[in-house]
């Protein structure tokens, strides 16, 4: 039963990293340190993860990317600054591209549309890979005691917490829910 789980935790590292994965392999590591997983096998659904999906968008863009950006004008207009811009500081571009949650793809697609050489661009991204996928599953592995410290010191104080926490959001969607209905009325009155 356990290493059924577990397989399914290696699953959702690896899918979780596709797409974008800080939160995916900070959770893998807490699990990981708790006994759910292996640390080693953490950093390398992590990092294969990581890497496919940095390909897969990279060569997306790069197969793809030109084509739709001469379809749009809006984009055409811009392209020719982004590429200025990406040609300038590529190598930064793509270790920055780490710490900007959200904007992982859309960055692989625009890389791959400017000339950026593949080659480069995989022995690059390899090496960042990995020292994402090590460093973030550590730093998750590091602060699970942390998490489970707090975890179980808050059932301790779970009497006033969530009554601290749940009465002011009841008493906020009540005003809220008050206030729209006004405000529908008056539409209503006003037609």
């Amino acid at each position: 039963m356990e290493d059924w789980i577990a397989r399914l935790g290696y699953l959702g590292v690896l899918m979780g990293t596709f797409v974008e994965g800080e939160t995916t392999i900070l959770l893998a590591g807490i699990f990981a340190k708790l006994g759910y997983l292996q640390l080693r096998e953490v950093i390398l659904f992590a990092f294969l993860g990581t890497f496919l999906g940095d390909c897969c968008f990279f060569f997306l863009g790069k197969f793809f990317g030109k084509s739709v950006i001469e379809r749009y004008e809006f984009l055409r207009v811009r392209a020719s600054v982004a590429n200025k811009i990406i040609n300038q500081y590529r190598h930064l571009i793509l270790f920055i591209m780490r710490f900007l949650a959200g904007f992982r793809s859309i960055i692989l697609l625009l890389l791959g549309c400017a000339n950026f050489s593949s080659s480069r661009f995989l022995v690059i991204d390899l090496v960042l890979s990995l020292i994402w996928s090590i460093g973030i599953s550590v730093i998750g592995f590091m602060s699970a005691n942390v998490v489970y410290i707090f975890v179980t010191d808050i059932q301790g104080y779970e009497k006033i917490v969530i009554p601290l926490v749940a009465i002011p959001a009841i008493a906020a969607i009540l005003l809220y829910r008050h206030f729209i209905r006004e405000k529908e009325e008056e539409q209503f009155d006003g037609h």
